[in-house]
């Protein structure tokens, strides 16, 4: 929640000293980074580092960042064709149990934003009641060339295949497990896990941090957007809203998402707390499938 210039801003700046400074030679302003992190450092949003200096700001503001899960997995995506075709399989404002999961009341309008930047193109919506998980894996999601998920998600540190994206029940189940995900091939330019925890939470040597978004990358999207902890359900649409605009007007997918949060970051809006890194930092770009 802190601003980058905040004195209690210590920890961004010595992470910036130890992780980046020896390499800043080699990463000059404007310069698209692919980190690898090691083990815990995948918790870790490299873009909330601090840039020292007359004045601090956010490594952000520097670079665009994307993430990979292993070196293996980055080169095997560059030899597939990615689809053509602008579709959308969109999947929100479910009917989860409650307690645990309390209703999302801006789904509906992340939802609506999105939907307008595929109009003529082939859409398929699930919501409410019939946003199930097998209604989701009988509905082809191969065919579409973006995934977009709008509900809660959950992490398992200790059994990461039992990760899942929270839909609506179905008699006793409502989880779409990562184990589910990992076993239906997709050809997806992007699904985006607009949820809580949609990146997991713990991380294996060679495979990356494994979860919802590894899940994904291994059934086969290009590239994943996923949440290292709990969305703002209040932000969130407009930082999709500015996502979507940046995506459809040309940009790839690393730098719409680079400029959808620094639109949050530099509201023109002085007391606005959606500068604050809780807000825009979460949804990290997962690449290489």
């Amino acid at each position: 929640m802190r601003d980058a210039q905040d004195e209690g801003s210590a920890e961004g700046k010595k992470l910036y000293a130890m992780l980046v400074e020896p390499a800043k030679k080699l990463l000059p302003p404007g310069s698209h980074v692919i980190i690898l992190p090691s083990e815990s450092l995948y918790g870790l949003n490299f873009e909330t580092l601090i840039v020292p200096g007359p004045q601090p700001h956010f490594w952000i503001e520097d670079v665009t960042l994307t993430t990979g899960s292993s070196l293996t997995m980055l080169a095997g995506s560059a030899d597939r064709r990615t689809p053509k075709e602008k579709s959308l399989f969109l999947v929100g404002d479910t009917k989860p149990p409650n307690p645990p999961f309390a209703p999302l009341p801006q789904s509906p309008e992340e939802m609506k934003q999105v939907r307008k930047y595929f109009l003529g193109a082939q859409t398929r919506v699930l919501e409410g009641g019939g946003a199930t998980p097998s209604a989701f894996l009988k509905s082809n999601p191969e065919h579409f060339s973006y995934l977009h998920f709008v509900t809660h998600g959950t992490a398992s540190r200790t059994r990461p295949l039992e990760s899942a994206v929270i839909l609506s029940q179905e008699g006793d189940s409502y989880k779409l497990y990562a184990r589910d995900i990992v076993q239906h091939r997709l050809n997806a330019n992007l699904v985006t896990i607009s949820a809580c925890n949609g990146a997991g939470s713990r991380a294996y040597s060679g495979e990356g941090l494994v979860g919802l978004s590894w899940a994904f990358l291994r059934a086969g999207a290009h590239n994943v957007i996923g949440a290292l902890w709990e969305v703002s359900d209040a932000s969130t649409p407009q930082l999709m809203d500015a996502f979507y605009r940046e995506l459809f007007e040309g940009k790839d997918t690393a730098t719409a998402l680079r400029e959808a949060k620094l639109t949050l970051l530099h509201s023109a809006d002085p007391d606005s707390v959606f500068k604050k890194p809780f807000y825009w930092a979460p949804f990290q770009l997962y690449a290489g499938s």
